[in-house]
């Protein structure tokens, strides 16, 4: 028995949910309202206004004007989506999401109906479990995802991937929709044909032959059809007849580490902060090391007394570096705002990677690097100076390489003109 969980117009739902005040507004994400790119995301009353995937911002403001525009905020929207998973897994080992709820998704269901409420959608294996037990065990995980995410989850429920994703896509929020086995052929032949991942020329094809739904393709002879379309037809005939063509393809669950600390009474001082997070940072490099991982990105909250702060990074080149990590938890710390107490503080590491081997230097050209200096000098001499800068290490584990190194005058020496 296969659930798909469906969380219709994702990223407006994380949006209202971190900020009560966008509750009741129509949400246009992805920048403001005169630019030409493409919307990334928009919530349910900006689509009853004609809005779908793909538009231009601008024309999103004329088709509705009332709309509040505002940046996406894509890591939030990883890490929210992250959250679903962590409760689902508790339900099942083996979830496969799907990241459906923007614009420029990966996939090719984008495109189709699936796509078209912009959600975040995950399936469930539930192994080999009666259609009456399954309901009642996707129920309590429909309560504790509200519970715990305060989503409201839409889940379909049938015997395979296919059947369970279209009647997550068409049951109500907060509802589940479960399909019998021997009825799925007939809950799915009123259903459109866009929930096929197919071509716009096969689907205006099929359409000129009168076929809109997924009954009317089951009904056809598999041979004409590949007459007509190709062997690519098949996968799609035999999802209209309701059977198991293919498997839940979980992917691997990103490895993340945190340290927390919280106080007894609110700390102002900017020094005593820094020491904790240099003791987490030497903590989790100590993990790193004893695990052979590094760490891609890092992510530092606050627990303040008027709210709670975040900053991320990801780095270009992972680390375990006990000394690169803390000169990158302090530049984070340089953006917070310190204007009240801090309650407690987190540091967090994710996108961990095993650690890979490298050949060190044991004798460095010397005299290679000698002649390359000597040859710089003698040209600062020929063209005079100011002609020449020589880069300088400054801060190795720096996260912004231009920050890393500060570029010297290579001076004129007379004596070589």
């Amino acid at each position: 028995m296969i659930a798909c969980v469906n969380l219709p117009y994702f990223a407006a739902a994380v949006e209202r949910r971190s900020d009560d005040k966008l509750k009741q507004k129509p949400l246009a994400i992805g920048g403001h309202s005169w630019e030409a790119r493409p919307v990334y995301a928009f919530s349910q009353e900006v689509a009853h206004r004609g809005v779908s995937p793909g538009m231009s911002l601008r024309l999103v403001n004329v088709l509705s004007p009332e709309s509040h525009f505002l940046p996406a905020a894509k890591p939030q929207y990883g890490r929210v989506s992250a959250e679903v998973v962590d409760v689902l897994t508790d339900f099942s080992d083996t979830v496969e999401p799907q990241e459906l709820w923007h614009s420029f998704a990966d996939s090719d269901l984008h495109q189709t109906a699936h796509g078209r409420t912009l959600p975040a959608r995950y399936c469930l294996d539930l192994d080999s479990l009666p259609l009456a037990e399954a309901s009642s065990f996707v129920g309590e995980m429909g309560r504790q995802m509200r519970a715990k995410t305060e989503l409201a989850p839409a889940i379909g429920l049938a015997q395979n991937k296919f059947t369970a994703q279209v009647a997550a896509a068409v049951a109500r929020p907060n509802h589940l929709l479960p399909v019998e086995t021997e009825s799925q052929a007939d809950f799915l032949a009123n259903r459109s044909i866009e929930f096929l991942s197919l071509g716009k020329e096969t689907f205006r094809r099929l359409r000129l032959l009168g076929i809109g739904t997924l009954g009317q393709l089951a009904t056809l002879p598999i041979t004409a059809l590949k007459e007509q379309f190709g062997a690519e037809i098949e996968t799609a005939y035999r999802l209209a007849q309701g059977e198991t063509i293919e498997a839940l393809q979980p992917s691997p669950p990103k490895r993340a580490e945190t340290r927390s600390r919280w106080f007894d009474d609110p700390i102002e001082d900017e020094q005593v902060l820094t020491a904790v997070f240099n003791q987490m940072a030497h903590e989790l490099a100590a993990h790193l090391q004893k695990t052979s991982f590094q760490a891609r990105t890092l992510f530092l909250t606050l627990n303040c007394e008027d709210g709670q702060q975040q900053e991320s990074v990801t780095l270009h080149q992972p680390t375990m570096e006990a000394e690169r990590l803390m000169t990158v938890v302090q530049e984070l710390f340089a953006n917070f705002d310190l204007s009240s107490g801090v309650l407690g503080m987190s540091l967090t590491i994710s996108d961990l990677l095993p650690a890979t081997a490298r050949q060190l230097t044991f004798f460095p050209d010397t005299a290679v690097s000698a002649q390359l200096q000597r040859t710089l000098e003698n040209l600062a001499a020929k063209y005079g100076n100011g002609r020449f800068v020589q880069p300088t290490l400054v801060t190795h584990y720096h996260p912004l390489p231009e920050r890393r190194f500060q570029l010297t005058p290579v001076l004129h020496d007379p004596a070589l003109a």
